[in-house]
């Protein structure tokens, strides 16, 4: 007989020959319990097993634990046959969503064009809802705004955890987000990341797995095939909303070429915080500016600070130097965008900007509503200019492939039948074996095994261990 799928949220087993579930359950658990297992997410140690196809035949339907499903697995002989590293259905990984027709609208268009204001009015309207995005500042802004618009809402990154009494929305970086609880809205920012090398598995995990009645995705209008493609395997309603940017942007045709020709509301974008001191050193010493800075890394209330300061217009701190920490949507009011150089280190090597990279940090400047009604663009070096001007007036590519990678709970299953492997050999095994489907590549996971390597010396869970290479 064929496999069924069998889902373990413990102590009941689900089990289905397709989306329709039917349960038995064992001994019940109290309602505090039922409670305090739905409010949980990575950070705890309750497991949420979500779904996956395990080779057991139709007369197994009895309810046990987690434990006892991976001794029944590992005793019937079925293990070494279940391939752990089939990961062409990765929708199916998410029962909770799946059992939704989740109604998901696509937010996009070019920066400053009001995509994200207009998904977050219907996440601040919801009964309950999340906010997903690529950054802890933006995740910060987010909770910041609707505490601020009395719809308590709690904060939750790799690095921090705020609660709010009664609170039933949270802000979240994407990595942090919880695929077993249920919303009425969710938001997913700069979508379009699902392409990301290193982190775009972690979109990926949100688009498929958050269970929300309302599933709202904001970002370059160059992911909406591939995400249109994806979600015709879950019956999902899916409607796309175009915009428009709402002030214009000016492309100049001279560099900057000194910063003596720096002026107020001038943001001068780099890539590494050496080089934004550097810069902030060699501005201030011209004695007509003082320098804000923001990137990535800097703690939420310093970097309000900072911006709070750049955009006062009675404050002597006139000048911004960041990194492309700003293009991912924070609010500031620029009136040019300079960048100091078109290529980065990525992590991997150093390259040049991406087209996509470069529109959204070159649209921050003119933000609608700002002072500086127009934005313009340029470069600190002529030999950049023309790269800036083709990539301004290119669409962005076309996303062909999304980034996938096991979640915790495949990788808890895989553990169980080989206990002597560390995480680093379980991540391993995983990077040079997954088989997947035409939509999706494997994650580069560098930075995790690096992590692993470290913490696989200490005595913690599995499930620590993972949310250690996972924040």
């Amino acid at each position: 007989m064929a496999p069924f799928w069998a889902i373990f949220l413990s102590p009941t087993l689900y089990i289905s020959s397709g989306k329709h579930l039917t349960s038995v359950t064992g001994k019940h658990t109290n309602e505090r319990e039922k409670k305090r297992r739905s409010e949980t997410d990575l950070s705890r140690k309750w497991y949420k097993v979500e779904l996956y196809g395990l080779p057991f035949k139709s007369n197994i339907v009895v309810s046990f634990g987690i434990c006892n499903c991976f001794r029944q697995l590992s005793s019937s002989g079925d293990a070494k046959k279940f391939d752990f590293t089939d990961l062409t259905h990765p929708h199916t990984w998410y029962p909770n969503a799946r059992r939704k027709k989740r109604k998901i609208f696509l937010h996009v268009g070019p920066t400053n064009s009001g995509k994200t204001h207009q998904a977050l009015k219907q996440l601040e309207s919801s009964s309950s809802g999340i906010y997903c995005g690529p950054l802890r500042l933006l995740a910060w802004e987010v909770a910041k705004r609707l505490n601020k618009a009395n719809v308590p809402c709690n904060l939750i990154t790799g690095q921090e955890r705020e609660e709010v009494d009664g609170a039933k929305h949270k802000a979240v970086t994407v990595e942090m987000a919880d695929v077993t609880y249920n919303y009425d809205c969710a938001v997913i920012d700069e979508i379009q990341m699902l392409g990301c090398k290193t982190r775009g598995f972690s979109f990926t995990r949100a688009l498929l797995g958050i269970s929300a009645n309302e599933l709202h995705l904001c970002g370059d209008p160059a992911a909406v095939p591939l995400i249109e493609e994806i979600l015709k395997v879950t019956d999902d309603d899916v409607k796309v909303q175009h915009y428009d940017r709402l002030s214009p942007l000016i492309p100049l045709k001279v560099p900057l070429g000194s910063f003596s020709n720096i002026r107020t509301g001038d943001c001068i974008v780099t890539f590494s915080r050496q080089e934004i001191y550097r810069l902030k050193k060699q501005i201030e010493a011209g004695k007509r500016h003082l320098c804000s800075v923001v990137y990535g890394s800097l703690p939420p209330e310093t970097r309000t600070r900072q911006a709070t300061r750049f955009n006062d217009a009675e404050s002597d701190f006139d000048v911004l130097v960041a990194s492309d920490a700003i293009g991912m949507g924070l609010n500031l009011n620029i009136s040019r965008i300079i960048f100091s150089k078109l290529e980065k280190f990525d992590g991997m090597e150093t390259r040049e900007l991406t087209v996509p990279e470069i529109k959204q940090i070159a649209g921050r400047a003119g933000r609608y509503g700002s002072k500086f009604p127009v934005g313009e663009v340029t470069c600190l070096d002529a030999e950049d200019l023309p790269l800036l001007h083709s990539s301004l007036n290119s669409p962005s590519p076309i996303l062909e492939r999304a980034g996938l990678f096991p979640s915790f709970d495949l990788l808890l299953m895989y553990s169980r039948l080989h206990p002597k492997h560390s995480l680093y050999q379980i991540l391993e095994h995983f990077a040079e074996n997954a088989k997947l489907s035409a939509n999706y590549f494997i994650a580069n996971c560098e930075e995790m095994l690096k992590v692993a390597a470290v913490i696989d010396e200490l005595p913690l869970e599995l499930d620590d261990k993972y949310l250690f290479c996972m924040s």
